[in-house]
């Protein structure tokens, strides 16, 4: 049966897990206070939420959540996870930023979706450029293109049908005028 503080735990990293679009877990052993200072205060300049969890709490959020698809093996070690609440692309950055930078932390994992992320993977993400946004736009760039192409090539027809009657009409028009 777990304590107040541990059942009050779980359901803080539940909502967590739950609210975040991708969460990140680092080994951070041997980290020293000042450096975990600085670790934190760069994940806020980020907007991704950091925090040093038990591996157990970590499993039972990630169950409450469904997260069934989830590789539990993830969780051993010493963990720290790094939620990233808005942007997947800015989370993953930040994080490796200072994994690249520092010589302790180590890229465990990743759950994106309620699934498993390799660290590759998590680097992947994290090489993206421009971020969620500007990748949103490059899809939708990509697509509309041939599709406003398409729409030119099929309403020429119907288009250049007007300007011949509008030609016609006015001829007709200024005859009778006369």
């Amino acid at each position: 049966m777990p304590t107040q503080a541990k059942a009050q735990m779980i359901e803080d990293l539940t909502v967590k897990l739950g609210r975040a679009t991708i969460a990140i877990l680092v080994q951070t052993q041997g980290l020293s206070v000042k450096d975990m200072n600085d670790l934190r205060k760069k994940m806020r300049a980020a907007n991704v939420e950091f925090q040093i969890a038990k591996n157990t709490l970590l499993r039972i959020a990630s169950e409450r959540n469904n997260m069934n698809e989830l590789d539990t093996s993830i969780f051993n070690g010493q963990t720290a996870i790094a939620f990233g609440f808005d942007d997947e692309v800015a989370a993953a950055k930040a994080v490796i930023d200072y994994t690249g930078n520092s010589k302790i932390v180590v890229l465990k994992s990743g759950i994106l979706g309620g699934r498993t992320l390799s660290s590759e993977q998590v680097e992947g993400i994290g090489k993206i450029r421009g971020g969620k946004k500007q990748t949103k736009a490059e899809v939708v760039g990509t697509i509309q293109g041939p599709l406003s192409n398409v729409y030119g090539l099929i309403s020429a027809p119907m288009r250049e049908l007007c300007y011949v009657l509008q030609g016609r009409a006015d001829q007709l028009g200024g005859a009778s005028a006369e």
